[in-house]
């Protein structure tokens, strides 16, 4: 399982930078709207379908789950793809999008991830027993256990306006108790940035979990924690409220916004 799993995390690993090639290359795609602040580019498009064939010219038994192409079944695992998380800061020009791709064998449990920010030229990657990476340097979350000292990301929802009182009161909970806050647009990348140590905790509602797998995968190897919400439910493939932490600070911010 480990030589398979490993050739698994370097064709993710050698996809991922391809494909971050192929977008810094691009001049020009088509935007559209998929709903309520949910955008789609040609890119988001084209990027998922070369990944998709990337994987199955070398494991063509293997299940898919991407965001643009759904659900692909297979007998041997599923590779789980967010082609560019952060759509918006690409088509923007904000550096902090990223190729998000993981792998699993059982549900809601990812073995490997890798997540290029494709602007910045880093590679976070991380495979089950041996550690999170980013490019050649091994990372690891803070040992700020001081919610005062963290520095967390608190995203609105943007695509779920319906949830903002409810959003606002348990931001305001963590943030009078913080040291600060960040946004990315990412959350694949901002787990990274967790994993890091760059920054420390992290809540969000209405993601999808090809948005977080592959920051998920690499978060849990460098000594974090990511977990539901909602004590009541685990992880779906859709609509999950993430809380990702250090670890140190998972009781503290699970208090502060959980359901």
């Amino acid at each position: 399982m480990n030589d398979e799993l490993a050739r698994r995390l370097e064709l993710a690993k050698a996809t991922a930078l391809k494909q971050g090639q192929e977008l810094r290359s691009l001049h020009g795609y088509g935007v559209r709207q998929k709903k309520l602040n949910d955008y789609v580019t040609d890119a988001d498009s084209a990027t998922e379908r070369r990944i998709i064939e990337a994987i199955k010219a070398q494991f063509p038994e293997d299940g898919i789950f991407g965001e643009e192409n759904g659900e692909l079944c297979g007998r041997s695992g599923r590779w789980i793809i967010d082609p560019i998380d952060g759509t918006v800061d690409f088509f923007r020009g904000i550096p902090d999008y990223t190729i998000s791709i993981a792998y699993e064998t059982k549900s809601h449990e990812p073995l490997l991830g890798v997540v290029y920010c494709v602007a910045q030229d880093e590679l976070f990657w991380a495979m089950e027993g041996c550690g999170a990476w980013v490019n050649d340097k091994p990372i690891h979350v803070s040992d700020v256990d001081d919610p005062s000292r963290a520095i967390l990301v608190i995203s609105p929802p943007h695509r779920h306006k319906e949830l903002t009182d409810r959003y606002l009161e348990k931001m305001k909970r963590a943030f009078l108790e913080c040291s600060d806050i960040r946004s990315f647009g990412s959350a694949a990348l901002e787990m990274c940035y967790i994993a890091s140590g760059r920054l420390d905790g992290y809540f969000e509602y209405g993601l999808g979990y090809y948005d977080f797998a592959g920051g998920w995968a690499i978060l849990r190897q460098a000594g974090g924690s990511c977990i539901s919400m909602d004590s009541s439910r685990g992880f779906e493939d859709h609509d999950n409220a993430v809380i990702a932490t250090n670890g140190l600070l998972e009781a503290w911010l699970k208090e502060k916004v959980g359901d």
